[in-house]
């Protein structure tokens, strides 16, 4: 997982995300209705789809906010709620909730109601604060380190374990991934998955 930084809530979003959380909720107060979630129209587009090209540019060419996997035409993109909607359907539109995101990870994660999750955004995350590399598994494990709260390591091991970090193969391919990088003369960290164990 890099660290990203959000862009500014979009001026439609900000007008609108209380009104469709508002009425997602009611959606799922009603006993007689299915709770599915769906996105809102917007000036005849769906929501999400007038979103995703404004969630790509927080994270750099279109990596996905959680496993760093790109490019995404070969997973399929998605937004993720960090907060699902299930259990938090006035969230649904929040901003700050949102973020681009695979679709292993997402589906993996599915309606999980956990909320000890690390944020990609967080002001004070960094890899190496939370996590360490193993190169001969190509898993990612918790810091060890002692100076790490206890909330920090529950929080990094739910982040591993709800978006399957260590799952699809991805320890396989990271290693794959890591000798590439380090056979290609001059690499353009942006053009591969997983930069975290790159830098």
């Amino acid at each position: 997982m890099m660290k990203i930084v959000k862009t500014p809530i979009p001026d439609f979003l900000r007008s609108k995300y209380k009104k469709w959380g508002k009425r997602y909720k009611a959606k799922r107060d009603n006993p007689n209705r299915s709770n599915d979630f769906a996105w809102a129209i917007y000036q005849g587009n769906r929501v999400n789809q007038i979103l995703l090209p404004k969630l790509r540019e927080e994270v750099n060419n279109s990596h996905c906010s959680f496993c760093d996997g790109f490019p995404l035409d070969t997973t399929g993109e998605t937004i993720e709620h960090l907060r699902c909607v299930s259990e938090y359907p006035l969230l649904s539109y929040v901003w700050a909730n949102l973020y681009y995101c695979c679709n292993y990870c997402n589906n993996h994660k599915l309606e999980n109601p956990e909320k000890k999750l690390l944020r990609p955004d967080n002001f004070e995350y960094n890899f190496e604060k939370y996590f360490i590399f193993e190169p001969d598994t190509g898993k990612i494990d918790v810091n060890p380190d002692p100076n790490l709260t206890d909330l920090d390591k529950e929080k990094a091991l739910n982040t591993i374990n709800i978006y399957g970090l260590n799952e699809y193969n991805r320890p396989f391919r990271r290693k794959s991934y890591l000798k590439l990088f380090h056979k290609t003369i001059d690499p353009n960290i942006e053009d591969f998955p997983y930069r975290f164990i790159l830098q």
